[in-house]
């Protein structure tokens, strides 16, 4: 499972459904942008995809939104995919060698407490490192803003030969739906602190990940 890549974007048709996705993914990049308020520097684009640029956030310098598309018998699915790198200096990093970290979220009945862990698919440093990393990725700040998003998938990636940790997350928060009867494209709008809450929460992460020397 390598969910940290962007699946799909490119291989949409070019259709008037897409073109609508396109506008979707626009209006998207423009609530993240004005979250982001002097922190944005430039938007970039591309299909299904867009690529915001920040300076002056302690980690994020890019949050990447892109669109992977999923046929279904009555509607296309627009789920939203949230990337993005977060660099790793020697003065604040001990390697770990090749990593992959996802989330696990367990919930008591409908609308019970969430609980939310970190499981180790790969991991190349020891054990000791490991349970330091699960303590600070659990911590209430980001728990929280996981349980405030809906955040249903998120995978945290570092390759041995890289020098940055790459974040990946899926919502429903931002993905759009065009339904074939009646033929409508919606999406479910972010709220403005929604948006900053994603840019939080990456922030966050990015802090547990890259800053592990004692």
């Amino acid at each position: 499972m390598k969910r940290e890549r962007i699946r799909n974007a490119t291989k949409a048709r070019h259709s008037f459904v897409t073109r609508k996705a396109e506008a979707k993914i626009s209006a998207l990049a423009n609530f993240f942008r004005e979250a982001a308020g002097e922190h944005w520097v430039k938007t970039e684009g591309g299909t299904l995809q867009r690529k915001l640029v920040f300076s002056g956030f302690h980690c994020l310098d890019y949050l990447q939104l892109v669109y992977n598309w999923e046929n279904r018998f009555t509607a296309v699915n627009y789920n939203l995919q949230l990337v993005s790198a977060i660099p790793t200096t020697p003065s604040r990093f001990e390697e770990t060698h090749d990593c992959l970290l996802t989330l696990k979220c367990n919930q008591r009945g409908l609308k019970g407490e969430r609980a939310y862990s970190w499981e180790a698919k790969q991991w190349g440093a020891d054990d000791a490192m490991l349970k330091a990393y699960q303590e600070r990725l659990t911590n209430p700040l980001i728990t929280q803003r996981l349980d405030s998003l809906d955040v249903f998938e998120m995978e945290l990636r570092h390759n041995d030969d890289q020098d940055y940790w790459r974040i990946s997350c899926e919502s429903m928060i931002g993905s759009a739906t065009w339904i074939l009867i009646p033929p409508v494209m919606s999406m479910i709008t972010p709220k403005p602190h929604e948006c900053m809450r994603f840019l939080e929460l990456f922030e966050l992460i990015g802090d547990a990940l890259v800053n592990n020397k004692e």
